[in-house]
């Protein structure tokens, strides 16, 4: 029981192995994927995606707006952003989310994509750091 799943973002192939399951953060919610699943395409949202490698403990990462295709045993994830705990600075993004809500005071000087923009932005870093305090190693 298994299916091929990659993940690719712009900058590269974020994962690419041979997996028991996946839970993605689809529009309408979490849905899981399994072997055999009907195909679909479906639209991501930003959140966490979880999955289980063959030779391995199950996985997690931030992923960011995409889409996702399940054809036959094949789960391919495209996404704007794709990142393990170990790669979340999160000064970095609690910086980040400081500037966009800043940003986001003026919005009625804002046109409605620059407003859209800024909001999607500062809905992927709460999602980030959310993602970085769920999964921090103890003692740290």
């Amino acid at each position: 029981m298994s299916m091929e799943f990659k993940v690719i973002t712009p900058d590269e192939v974020a994962v690419a192995a041979t997996v028991e399951y996946v839970y993605l953060p689809g529009s309408l919610g979490e849905m899981g994927v399994l072997e055999h699943h009907t195909a679909l395409i479906t639209s991501l949202e930003p959140g966490e995606l979880r999955y289980k490698p063959m030779d391995g403990p199950e996985e997690s990462m931030v992923v960011g707006t995409g889409f996702v295709q399940v054809n036959d045993d094949h789960v391919l994830m495209v996404t704007d952003l794709a990142l393990n705990s170990s790669q979340i600075d999160e000064g970095s993004v609690e910086r980040a989310i400081q500037e966009a809500q800043e940003v986001l005071k003026t919005r009625s000087e804002m046109s409605r994509e620059e407003q859209a923009r800024f909001e999607a932005n500062l809905t992927k870093q709460i999602m980030m750091l959310n993602f970085k305090r769920k999964h921090k190693s103890p003692g740290r």
